[in-house]
């Protein structure tokens, strides 16, 4: 009952936020209220996104740098907040980028006073709602892997049963292949553990370090080793952009206690050319 209402839930924040009457990329709305501003869009592209940067500046044309790198940016409703902007009448623009390696960048403009609609509150009860997923499918992953290893217990102790002989043999249920089985259906995208920040460093957030044996693995977008982590010396550290060769996706692996936590990913905008 519990995860039906969150998908209820879930559901009707995206209907409400649609009714509010997003544009559609590459147009964004873009709100001020109370000081914070609010950018919203609506992605209707066929073609896949790669990613999303959002970027402002004082001057309308040029001068423009990035302040976020969206974390979903294929997702159908999207937004992001500017909490604390230096002055009031900033010029915002996104940076959107294709699996093809075609950009983009859209017209700037400035934000709308806004007085009747929350934006703020909605993009934070929607973060709210993506962390609970990810606690939910957590919850699910830890106890299927218990009735996963209590299967294969209970089949390694059957004795076997004589039979007569054939060319085809079957094969016992391996422990390890049913828990990446599971773990293949488990979705926690986007990631609260491991993102990128205005900078372009890449953030880690992990609990509790010093009781459990951790190991991040870290991935280039087709799944090669670029280096691993083993054992975070504290629960909240940065590793620094130059650490990856270039900008894009990045795939990336936890273990915790010899078991895969998460596997998901994250993206590093490339240094964009001033416009003219």
């Amino acid at each position: 009952m519990r995860r039906l209402y969150f998908l209820f839930t879930f559901c009707g924040l995206l209907s409400a936020v649609g009714l509010f009457g997003q544009a559609t990329l590459p147009d964004f709305t873009l709100k001020n209220t109370n000081g914070k501003v609010s950018i919203f869009w609506l992605n209707d592209y066929k073609k896949p996104v790669k990613g999303i940067s959002v970027q402002r500046s004082y001057d309308s044309t040029k001068n423009f740098f990035s302040i976020a790198s969206i974390l979903n940016p294929q997702n159908s409703v999207n937004g992001f907040t500017d909490s604390m902007p230096p002055y009031n009448k900033m010029y915002y623009r996104l940076f959107i980028g294709f699996d093809t390696g075609v950009y983009l960048l859209t017209p700037s403009k400035r934000p709308e006073v806004n007085t009747v609609i929350d934006y703020t509150r909605l993009i934070q009860e929607i973060n709210a709602l993506y962390e609970k997923n990810i606690q939910l499918q957590e919850e699910k992953m830890r106890l299927q892997k218990q009735l996963a290893e209590a299967l294969a217990a209970k089949n390694k102790n059957k004795a076997p049963a004589k039979t007569a002989k054939t060319s085809k043999t079957t094969k016992k249920p391996d422990p390890t292949e049913v828990s990446e089985d599971i773990i293949s259906q488990v979705i926690t995208y986007p990631s609260k553990r491991i993102y990128t920040d205005k900078d372009n460093n890449v953030v880690a957030k992990i609990f509790n370090v010093k009781a459990n044996k951790y190991v991040i693995r870290f991935l280039t977008e087709d799944y090669k080793l670029l280096f691993e982590i083993k054992n975070p010396p504290e629960d909240y550290f940065i590793l620094e952009k130059v650490n990856f060769t270039r900008g894009g996706w990045y795939q990336f692996e936890i273990y915790k206690n010899e078991y895969l936590l998460e596997e998901n990913k994250f993206y590093i905008s490339n240094e964009e050319k001033k416009t003219k």
